[in-house]
């Protein structure tokens, strides 16, 4: 049994519910629904997880939607096929029409995406899909999704991919750089923007996420970039499950953003915006960090589990 599988089995249940899936014809593409027992006003976090585009499945992230779903926010944890069953763009794709599934369904599912908006979220790989997804409105667009999100939340993703990485170029099939690299396509429609990296993380490296804030922010989008001491690829991502958040700031930050975004949509007109009338809205910019712990340029980005 994988650790996950133990942690994941520890945790209660018992304060919300959740409904597997099918958002597509292919069996793999499914999706992990969990909504809070206490009905809440918040938008939905939509989990991407990571695995290289190689490996991972919803069910493992359980302790994502127990972490969420217990600040009163519903989840979807969509899965999406997997190299070498498929290349890019396909993963990406799977991801946008499990959120147009959840828009056009949502009488029928146990959340209701459209009412408060969403909010992408992802891990390693997995923010790599939610940052183009947030970067480039096409991949919305084209798989039918009505909305943008309302928030970007990044975990040590890695925004600025070397083609010529052996783990890479194979997946991504000699695509163009500026299709596939969300460091290349920041833009000022951008949603405000959380990104957490571990400064010991030699996996994917802290510089793909002060990168991307750096560019995030000339674009005037809220964004703030968290650098934390002595955290690495795992417990960045591990510390958000409830027995151990002693291993980084995860969770808490994360609550934060969700928290100020709330406030942000509450005082606006309407919480979601059609694709066909985004406009363009400058943020106040925030972007700090914990750590002066400097980096390399050395290209190691791509998942463990």
């Amino acid at each position: 049994m994988k650790s996950v599988d133990v942690l994941n089995f520890v945790l209660p249940s018992n304060h919300y519910t959740r409904e597997t899936v099918h958002f597509a014809k292919d069996p793999r593409l499914t999706m992990d629904i969990y909504q809070p027992s206490t009905a809440t006003e918040k938008p939905v976090v939509i989990f991407i997880y990571g695995g290289a585009w190689k490996m991972g499945e919803s069910s493992e992230y359980k302790f994502i939607a127990h972490a969420l779903t217990g600040l009163g926010y519903p989840v979807i944890i969509p899965n999406y096929r997997l190299y070498p069953s498929v290349t890019f763009p396909t993963f990406v794709n799977d991801v946008a029409l499990a959120i147009a599934y959840a828009e056009t369904h949502a009488a029928h599912l146990s959340v209701d995406i459209n009412k408060h908006g969403y909010v992408l979220m992802g891990h390693s790989s997995g923010a790599h899909t939610a940052a183009l997804l947030a970067t480039q409105e096409s991949f919305l667009h084209n798989n039918g999704v009505m909305h943008k999100p309302i928030g970007l939340i990044g975990l040590s993703g890695p925004y600025d991919l070397p083609l010529d990485d052996p783990e890479v170029e194979p997946v991504f099939g000699g695509a163009p750089a500026e299709n596939v690299n969300p460091l290349l396509n920041v833009n000022q429609r951008m949603p405000p923007t959380l990104l957490l990296h571990g400064a010991d993380d030699d996996r994917v490296i802290p510089k793909h996420s002060k990168d991307f804030a750096a560019k995030i922010e000339k674009q005037s989008v809220a964004v703030t970039l968290r650098i934390y001491s002595g955290v690495d690829h795992v417990k960045i991502i591990a510390s958000i499950a409830a027995p151990l958040r002693f291993m980084g700031d995860s969770y808490d930050d994360i609550a934060h953003f969700l928290s100020n975004l709330e406030r942000h949509n509450d005082s606006a007109s309407t919480p979601t915006t059609p694709m066909s009338k985004i406009q363009r809205t400058d943020q106040t910019t925030s972007t700090t960090t914990t750590t002066t712990t400097t980096t390399t340029t050395t290209a190691t980005i791509m998942d463990t589990q």
